[in-house]
Formats: structure tokens, C-alpha cells, sequence
């Protein structure tokens, strides 16, 4: 049978739109957000190179661009941008796909692609399980880079969800106490007493302001949809991990001794060339991108990750299977650009030199 994925996806920034439209450029922002309107959805590139290390197949996918800015998925309407992400997902099956994925701020449409896929009938994923799923590697990653690998660390974490629940059952060694901030007093309780009893112990729940005790915190986590209030990098702790998962992102950090990061990519097997510039080094992909690749390679075209029905069990599965299939972890991110290692070599300086400096003004008073 002839398989096949299509992966729809979107400009995050106006500057990824004037690399493949540079006449764009020469126009005001508004007409140029008037022409998107207007345009429909087409095939941006055929994905090439992607083979799995365990079957040694070759992966058959193209990418479809929805042209809308990431900033006028959020400010049309909810009908407007259903419909042209719903025109998308029609163009990819109409083009032979037996799979759709929707990534980027697509997934997040209609009911986190639900509505998509009642119009469109068609096996489809938002690829979230996998996103889930790295959200701890990239903790885990940004702290082995700043050197905290042997530290008992604590957390402060905004939110309570299926992500919340990951980091937490994956943290474990790495933190010593989770601190649980939450707008519902309900929520936070019914969180706490769902855990087992091994990782109660770890947890405290954030009663008052939690800018008390962030202070203190090594690792500072969003797992709301916007940047939680109050919030002020002032605040925070000098080498301090802050793990931003809003969408769109919505924390800024000028520090140049905090490191904010919202990802990690991920490289799939064999010499991936996905022929367009979504924002990443060719040869990596979001890793809501990696789900659909590893279900092709696993032939199963189905709803893998759709509306809000999300476990940890699944998570973990198609995580397996990607690496598995030879996906390796690649660099952290930050606004969904690469973070340059320079720049990590650079906070880890900052660091070691601000703790001298501090460490010498102790001793002399």
C-alpha cells in the first residue's frame, strides 16, 4: 500500500515569511496579512532522507503550508482560521495522504484539531503525546548544560495538567521538592491527591504568592496558556531554568543569567532534508513533527493525539518508538529558534563570574 503523511504547518514569525515570500517585504504588514487571507493552502516541499534504523523504510511525506502568521491565528476568528486550516488538511488528503498532521499552532484549532478532523474524516494527529513526552528531556537537557546534573533542585511549576504530571513523574531524581502554583485551590488538591504516595512527599502546594518562594526556585515552569501574572524576572534566581509551554510564547527574559527555553528538537534517522525553512536547521524537527513520522514508520495511520485526550502511558509509547525508529534529541529552544550553544557557554561564563564576584564580596564583609 502506498503510504503517505501530509504535515501542515504555518509561519511562526513574519520573518520566516519573507524568507520564502520576499515580496511581502515591500508591503505593509496589513496588506501583507490581507494577501494570507486571501491565499490558499499549498504543498511547501516533498520531505526527503528520513529512513528508520529499525526497518530501514524510507519515510514518504510532503508539508502544507496554511499562510497564516502565527499572530493572525490568534487575533481572526475562530471560524476564519478553522476554515483555512480545515482547507489544509483537505489539500493534504486530496494530494494521497493516508495521515494529517497539524502542527504549530494548527493543532490547537477547533478543539485541538477535533473539529479538523469531523470535517475532514481522516486519520489525524496534533502530535501532542510527543511534545508531552520531551517536555522533561528538556529540563533534564538544560540542566546537564548549566552543570546541575548532581544537584537536588527545586522546582516552582504554574499549572496543573497533563504536562505538570510528566515533569513530575520524570523529575523525580533530578528535583527534591515541586512546588504547585494554581489559580483553584480544587484543582491544585485534586492534582496532589491523584499522584502516588512516593511523589506527595516531593510536593508542596502553593498557597499564597508565589513569588515568596520563587526566589529560591532552580527551575521555574509555565504550564499555563499565557505567562502567569505577576510574573517578573527580577524575581528569579541567578542561573535559574525557566521552562515556558504557553502558546503563543508569552515570557520574555532580557537576564543574560536565566535560561528560557520552550523545546527541544529532534533529529530523525537517516539524512532528513524536509526542502523548507520552518524556523530550524534543516535536518531537525518539533517534535510534534516526529509523532506522525514515527506512526508512518510503525504503519499506524490513526488519531494518535487529538482533542484533549492525553496519558502519559501514550506519551511514553510513541516516545519509545521514536527512538526506537533512531530519533536522537537534539538542541533547546527558545521562541521555536535554536538556541545557539555559544549562547549556553556564554550564561554558564556569566554565571561562574557573577558567583566569583559575589563569593569575593561576602568574604570582604
Amino acid at each position: 500500500m502506498e503510504k503517505k503523511v501530509g504535515i501542515v504547518i504555518h509561519p511562526i514569525d513574519r520573518g520566516l515569511l519573507y524568507d520564502y515570500e520576499p515580496g511581502m517585504k515591500r508591503l505593509s504588514i496589513d496588506v501583507a496579512k490581507k494577501i494570507l487571507e486571501w491565499m490558499s493552502p499549498f504543498k511547501a516541499s516533498t520531505i526527503e532522507g528520513i529512513r528508520s534504523a529499525f526497518t530501514g523504510e524510507e519515510f514518504y511525506g510532503e508539508l502544507i503550508m496554511c499562510p497564516l502568521l502565527m499572530e493572525q491565528m490568534v487575533s481572526l476568528s475562530p471560524r476564519k482560521v478553522l476554515n483555512r486550516v480545515v482547507k489544509a488538511a483537505r489539500l493534504s488528503k486530496d494530494r494521497g495522504a493516508n495521515m494529517v498532521a497539524l502542527v504549530g499552532y494548527s493543532g490547537l484549532v477547533g478543539m485541538g484539531g477535533m473539529k479538523v478532523y469531523e470535517k475532514v474524516r481522516i486519520p489525524l494527529t496534533i502530535g501532542m503525546h510527543m511534545t508531552i513526552a520531551i517536555a522533561p528531556q528538556t529540563i533534564i537537557k538544560a540542566a546537564n548544560l548549566l552543570g546541575y546534573r548532581h544537584r537536588r533542585l527545586k522546582a516552582l511549576i504554574w499549572g496543573v495538567n497533563i504536562f505538570t504530571e510528566m515533569v513530575i513523574h520524570k523529575l523525580e531524581r533530578l528535583v527534591s521538592e515541586f512546588y504547585l502554583c494554581h489559580t483553584s485551590l480544587d484543582r491544585k488538591i485534586a492534582f496532589y491527591n491523584y499522584l502516588p504516595e512516593n511523589l506527595k512527599k516531593k510536593i508542596k502546594i502553593v498557597h499564597d504568592d508565589p513569588w515568596i518562594s520563587v526566589k529560591d526556585m532552580d527551575i521555574v515552569i509555565n504550564f499555563t496558556s499565557k505567562k502567569p501574572i505577576g510574573f517578573d524576572e527580577n524575581y528569579l534566581k541567578k542561573g535559574a531554568i525557566v521552562f515556558d509551554a504557553s502558546y503563543p510564547r508569552d515570557i520574555v527574559i532580557s537576564r543574560d543569567d536565566v535560561l528560557l527555553i520552550d523545546g527541544l528538537v529532534l533529529r530523525p534517522p537517516g539524512e532528513p532534508k524536509f526542502n523548507f525553512n520552518f524556523g530550524l536547521e534543516e535536518g531537525f524537527c518539533f517534535p510534534c513533527m516526529a509523532e506522525p513520522i514515527t506512526l508512518y514508520f510503525e504503519n499506524r495511520f490513526e488519531s494518535y493525539s487529538l482533542d484533549k485526550d492525553f496519558s502519559i502511558e501514550r506519551a511514553e509509547a510513541i516516545y519509545n518508538l521514536a527512538l526506537k525508529h533512531g530519533f536522537k534529541l537534539g538542541f533547546l529552544t527558545s521562541y521555536e529558534k535554536i538556541i545557539p550553544p555559544q549562547k549556553i557557554e556564554t550564561l554558564k561564563k556569566n554565571l561562574t563570574r557573577k558567583s566569583f564576584f559575589f563569593s569575593r564580596l561576602r568574604s570582604k564583609n
